[in-house]
């Protein structure tokens, strides 16, 4: 090389040494705003842009999913009732009568014309919104209402424990588009958007493992109860209270505070418990099924079916259900992400203040319960509210969401322990890249578009669901002294959430 040459070479190696360094030191960035936490700064305030886009997205794949708003009322549980009870709590709003009595009781199983007697009616303050919304697009904006409740929840999990983006962004994405809740909305299952409203149970009850639960505490969590009642969703209701008592029975210092928050959720639910109460005996509760066994149980997370009559009817002599009541689709990503960090990590315990070993017996308890048909000798008991439970594979819903929570507390503690190599990290990336490509082929499958293809129509005429009020004194009787207790309590559980705040709330781990 001549002695002209080489001052350029030098240059040039001294440009691709430059270029490289700023392109390690972008990266290193990018990991950073990625992998890592930070208070302030322009991570911080990229987190949030992240967090709201996502938000967003998810908002329009829900719309996406439930067609717009355009759904056909001549399938599934749509014909069966839904669409009668969203057209009679539109004719209640628009003539301004209260939604106490329908003209027959075809649309609430044939129990009763009491609308409010049957416990998974929607009776929640946005059915005002029926006034402007016919119910095809208020089923949109009702469940994108809870689904912003959701992401807020989520949001203050996040905050909570320190989650980085795609942390978040896993558990946002299991959490909000797994087979369980968009099967159970897609077939007409409306009063299970409440389901959205579980991040802040989630975060109520790890609240209460790691410190001493009160009166504050207990009014939160009833409150929170009674909202979920009111958007119908009883069956989430009666769950969380399984849940809670196992809870309280997995740790001897939780026992009075799981049992009092119980016996409050039923006194601040009353206006919601007693008109049912009456109809006592006339509702079929009779034990239908789980699982067929453990191994579908992990199956439901993976099987991938399509849309159609053939796919979601296997009738067996083992399991009469449909394959919406068993559908838990998240991937064989977010089956890893669960099972490895949210399952394995946990009992392994990596560190950190609260290890939630508590949450042991729940979690485990609500899995074997929705197998088979473990549940149904608790089902024949003839016990208010657990014999309501017909479907125990609704109960494993409560485990894979609390493991779900875990997974990502645990993954987060890793990545701030400097556990996770830029492989790793590249790794998690290309993994969170095919859940998105998985759940986006389970969201293309089920949606409200394809009914079609899943039931055959039947005979509906919304025109025939009208309030056709008339004196019920039984009735009008359970409603009232419902709703005067169910306001004493609250007001009771305000008053002493109120002094407690004034006096100090005791905090610390107790794990």
């Amino acid at each position: 090389m001549s002695e002209v040459e080489k001052p350029a070479g030098g240059r040039f190696d001294g440009a691709l040494d430059s270029v490289w360094q700023v392109g390690a030191g972008w990266a290193e960035w990018a990991s950073g705003v990625l992998f890592d936490w930070e208070e302030k700064g322009s991570s911080a305030w990229l987190r949030r842009v992240w967090g709201l886009l996502l938000t967003g997205g998810g908002g329009l794949l829900w719309a996406y999913i439930l067609n717009w708003g355009r759904i056909n009322f001549l399938y599934s549980d749509w014909a069966e009732g839904m669409g009668h009870r969203l057209a009679f709590l539109q004719n209640a709003v628009r003539t301004g009568q209260l939604p106490l009595n329908m003209p027959d009781p075809s649309a609430l199983r044939n129990i009763t014309d009491r609308y409010l007697s049957i416990p998974d009616t929607i009776i929640s303050p946005q059915v005002l919104l029926l006034k402007f919304l016919d119910p095809g697009p208020f089923v949109v904006v009702n469940t994108l209402l809870l689904y912003a409740l959701g992401a807020w929840g989520l949001w203050r999990l996040g905050r909570r424990f320190r989650w980085s983006p795609v942390t978040f962004t896993f558990v946002f994405l299991i959490f909000n588009f797994n087979g369980h809740i968009t099967d159970h909305i897609v077939v007409g299952h409306i009063h299970w958007a409440g389901y959205f409203l579980l991040p802040w149970f989630v975060l109520l009850i790890l609240q209460a493992i790691e410190s001493v639960p009160g009166w504050r505490w207990t009014f939160k969590v009833d409150l929170l109860l009674l909202l979920l009642f009111l958007q119908g969703a009883f069956h989430l209701f009666v769950m969380a209270l399984v849940f809670m008592g196992l809870l309280g029975l997995a740790r001897r210092r939780l026992f009075a505070p799981m049992f009092k928050a119980g016996l409050f959720a039923g006194l601040v639910c009353a206006v919601r418990i007693l008109p049912p109460a009456l109809e006592a005996g006339k509702f079929d509760s009779a034990f239908l099924s789980g699982f067929d066994s453990a191994f579908q149980l992990l199956t439901s997370t993976l099987d991938l079916r399509l849309a159609v009559q053939s796919e979601i009817f296997r009738n067996t002599p083992l399991n009469p259900l449909g394959w919406w009541e068993l559908d838990h689709y998240i991937g064989l990503i977010g089956l890893l992400f669960v099972g490895v960090l949210g399952v394995g990590l946990w009992l392994r315990d990596q560190g950190g203040a609260v290890r939630y070993t508590a949450l042991i017996l729940p979690t485990l308890a609500m899995s074997v319960l929705s197998i088979g048909r473990i549940y149904e000798p608790i089902n024949r008991l003839g016990i208010p509210l657990l014999s309501s439970q017909r479907v125990s594979s609704r109960f494993f819903i409560f485990a894979l969401l609390f493991l779900l929570v875990l997974a990502g507390i645990h993954l987060q503690r890793l990545i701030a322990a400097g556990k996770v190599s830029h492989v790793a990290r590249m790794g998690l990336l290309g993994g969170l890249l095919i859940l998105v490509n998985d759940l986006w082929q389970h969201e293309k499958l089920w949606r409200v578009a394809h009914l079609p293809d899943m039931f055959n129509a039947r005979d509906v005429n919304l025109s025939l669901a009208y309030v056709a009020n008339h004196p019920d004194l039984p009735y009008a009787t359970a409603l009232i002294a419902g709703a005067l207790v169910s306001l004493l309590a609250l007001g009771f559980l305000g008053w002493m959430a109120y002094r407690e705040r004034r006096g100090g709330m005791p905090t610390g781990s107790h794990e």
